[in-house]
């Protein structure tokens, strides 16, 4: 007999369809992950989602508003994700806490223009090329 398997997200009550006494298996994580025409690793899209977490985070302790964030968030997003198809994760981790850091600091969010050049330069230091993205800051 075969053992029925569910994807999660499809369809998030699949509880009810399943079978009593037999496991439930999830194919979602042997899935890559696909953004914007981009394969992404599930670590790499949950270290991503993360740090966005933390931002927002940061963002609501320090500057008590969220106007204009989600343009800013999706912004910081493409950022860390070009970056992460440049280079390594540790390098991923650097622009997410200059983020960060800026906030805290400064008290404003930063532009995202000012972020894929410090990413850029980031990148440079390391002697790796840049994506087209990050190029146009």
């Amino acid at each position: 007999m075969a053992i029925p398997v569910f994807a999660e997200l499809a369809v998030p009550d699949y509880s009810e369809l399943a079978i009593p006494g037999l496991p439930t298996l999830t194919i979602t994580d042997y899935i890559p992950i696909r953004q914007e025409g981009r394969h992404m690793d599930r670590g790499l899209e949950l270290r991503i989602k993360g740090h966005l977490y933390e931002i927002r985070e940061i963002n609501d302790q320090v500057l008590d508003t969220r106007q204009g964030f989600p343009m800013a968030e999706r912004g910081y997003q493409k950022t860390l994700q070009s970056v992460a198809d440049c280079s390594n994760l540790e390098l991923v981790d650097q622009v997410a806490n200059k983020i960060k850091e800026h906030i805290r600091t400064r008290e404003e969010r930063p532009s995202n223009r000012a972020i894929r050049r410090d990413a850029r330069l980031l990148l440079a230091d390391e002697g790796i090329a840049a994506d087209n993205y990050l190029n146009t800051a």
